[in-house]
């Protein structure tokens, strides 16, 4: 009966709010974190692979690689007819990342697996790295162009090179963006490498003609504030959009995560990628809403009306006492979130959960440095 008595005095108590209530959610234990920082995962080297279908490897929002088959052809004279002489070929590794919490960019390649017949091992091959501004853009970088080339006994030495560039500058604020927006000042660069060789005036030669690289954005939303994006002041936004993926089943947020999963897979609602990021039940991405508060409001305010319609004004009563939350799809914080007229779906759902689950999300928005605007996809797993 003295256990009973203290369980119930404690039920009361929670009502009247003298105590935490189940919707004051804790942060779970560090190892119990299931997400990391992808700022603290570069592309390294030795990770970049040939991808057949796009010709690059993304890994993050901060990091991507290139693979190409370089190869060198020197001709006996430079007249058209003149015949080959010499080529040299080797399997060229290029990657380019964001450096931490820094409006820096590092351009590394590798040179291996040579393979020559008629050229000099002294013959001098290489890459000149360039990184500068977007076509009529404001930004410029500290070394606009630098030649990293070396003789084919050199690269066989010492295959690894890695340069690194200061980012600065910045563009006039597109036309129409708010006044948030254009005070993060996004910047636009180009930063490419493209194969060189050196040889005498006058000699005929061939070197593949690739450029590889990338687009990368800079802004100072991080520095105006830290909880808004983290990880670094640039990121690689030409091709990648992020994925926030979580296992549905995980027990701290179980039942938002099984309501997710049912309603992003179907291929209605926008955010999902497709089944392993194929065009299967492919919806395109939903767009972060920042700093339009009242934005965010009225989705959360349209998804709680919907909450009320289908379940009545008990929906927020959970078994055991417990109180529910409104999950919605798409989320509150993208600009396709829960509006009258618009198709989304909601559903109640333990508050402990909800509020674990969006703790997780914002952290995915910050942590891959998603600025308002910006879009991501959503991929749930079992």
């Amino acid at each position: 009966m003295r256990r009973r008595g203290v369980v119930l005095l404690f039920a009361v108590l929670a009502v009247l709010g003298l105590v935490a209530g189940p919707a004051v959610a804790a942060d779970p234990p560090p190892n119990s974190e299931p997400y990391t920082a992808p700022i603290d995962q570069p592309f390294q080297l030795g990770e970049c692979y040939r991808d057949i279908k796009h010709g690059y490897a993304v890994k993050n929002v901060f990091g991507a690689c290139w693979f190409t088959d370089m190869k060198f052809t020197h001709y006996v004279c430079p007249e058209p007819e003149c015949a080959v002489d010499g080529t040299a070929a080797a399997y060229v590794y290029t990657t380019v990342n964001v450096l931490k919490e820094s409006r820096r960019v590092a351009v590394s390649h590798r040179f291996v697996n040579w393979r020559v017949s008629g050229v000099p091992e002294s013959a001098r091959l290489g890459v000149t790295v360039a990184c500068g501004p977007s076509a009529g853009g404001g930004g410029f970088c500290d070394r606009p162009s630098v030649p990293v080339v070396r003789s084919i006994a050199e690269w066989r030495v010492a295959p690894d090179v890695t340069e690194e560039f200061s980012l600065d500058g910045e563009d006039v604020p597109v036309a129409g963006v708010s006044a948030a927006v254009a005070a993060e000042r996004r910047t636009q660069y180009r930063v490419t490498s493209r194969f060189v060789a050196e040889v005498p005036s006058g000699e005929r030669y061939a070197v593949s003609d690739v450029v590889n690289g990338t687009g990368v954005r800079c802004d100072v939303a991080r520095q105006l504030d830290p909880a808004y994006v983290r990880g670094a002041d640039c990121v690689l936004r030409t091709w990648l959009l992020p994925w926030f993926t979580f296992s549905a089943g995980e027990v701290p947020i179980a039942e938002t995560g099984a309501f997710v999963r049912a309603v992003a897979t179907a291929g209605r609602l926008p955010g999902f990628p497709g089944v392993n990021g194929g065009s299967a039940a492919f919806t395109g991405p939903q767009f972060r809403v920042f700093h339009d508060v009242a934005a965010r409001q009225a989705h959360r305010a349209a998804a709680e009306a919907r909450c009320l319609q289908v379940w009545g004004p008990d929906w927020v009563r959970h078994a055991g006492g417990l109180t529910n939350a409104c999950a919605a799809y798409p989320f509150d914080e993208s600009v396709q979130g829960a509006a009258p007229g618009s198709l989304f779906e909601v559903r109640p759902v333990l508050d402990a959960d909800q509020a674990e689950f969006s703790r997780r999300f914002t952290r995915f928005l910050a942590e891959n440095h998603v600025l308002d605007g910006d879009g991501y996809y959503v991929y749930p797993t079992p």
